[in-house]
């Protein structure tokens, strides 16, 4: 399975230069963790833009309805979910797409092409509701953005889930723990260090990285505020420092077909 590193740093780069036009012009192929964060900023902070120069890289852009995304669910499809915005905070719920239509779209996904073995359709609901839910109930954004796709030919499910609201470390400073930088906000989350009042039982980010990584033996990269995090089956999370910044939280993780039964209930802490 190719690393979702590559495709990242290519985010990173793109959100370096993303200041007044947002050129994809030179693009041929954008993956769910490029193409998701350039819609966001483009419509969240009114950006310009230009599309590929490559037909078949802007039609399917166009087929996303980039950058607006849908905010009413479409038609289910076998190995996609365009680009929705759903409900955050202050959004208007009868302006956003349901939560639950996206998750029985993304089951679809995996019982058509990832493979159901026992436990697999409940650990990515589990990880996906939950993602969804903190952005829609703790992120103080309007809305949060999803998207996803699979990839038939290279066997493995790209999704991406992100706000435009606090970052970790500002959730962090709503319940009195503060951190000076978004590099040891990030750190503190990854190791089980709660940004709720109360610590739930199954919730955070060490859950679902365990869940994606050592259960479907996947990758996950998580960026917030100027810090980003990778892990994989074979590297347990490394968090560094970025030069740019992302005003929010960005989840993205990369999941192969699988037909190894997973016991979700070894990763809930």
């Amino acid at each position: 399975m190719e690393s979702l590193i590559n495709p990242t740093k290519q985010l990173i780069a793109f959100l370096k230069d993303a200041h007044g036009v947002v050129d994809l012009s030179a693009m041929r192929f954008l993956h769910p963790i490029q193409l998701l964060p350039m819609a966001a900023i483009i419509i969240e902070e009114s950006l310009k833009y230009k599309m590929p120069a490559s037909s078949n890289c802007a039609g399917y852009l166009n087929h996303f309805n980039f950058p607006n995304g849908y905010t009413q669910f479409k038609s289910v499809s076998s190995n996609y979910i365009p680009i929705y915005k759903f409900q955050g905070v202050n959004g208007t719920k009868t302006e956003m797409c349901n939560k639950s239509d996206v998750l029985k779209n993304l089951m679809k996904i995996m019982l058509r092409d990832i493979g159901s073995p026992e436990g697999a359709i409940n650990a990515l609901e589990l990880v996906v509701d939950e993602i969804v839910s903190n952005v829609g109930e703790h992120s103080g954004a309007r809305y949060g953005w999803i998207n996803a796709q699979y990839y038939p030919k290279k066997k493995y499910l790209d999704v991406c889930i992100l706000d435009r609201g606090k970052t970790i470390t500002g959730k962090y400073k709503e319940v009195g723990k503060i951190f000076s930088n978004d590099r040891d906000s990030l750190k503190s989350a990854l190791e089980g260090e709660s940004s709720k009042p109360e610590k739930i039982r199954g919730s955070g980010l060490p859950t679902f990285v365990k869940m994606i990584t050592k259960g479907f033996a996947g990758e996950m990269v998580v960026i917030s505020g100027n810090a980003i995090a990778f892990a994989s089956k074979r590297k347990n999370p490394l968090v560094q420092s970025i030069t740019t910044r992302w005003g929010g939280t960005i989840v993205a993780f990369r999941i192969p077909n699988t037909q190894k039964p997973i016991d979700y209930t070894l990763y809930i802490e």
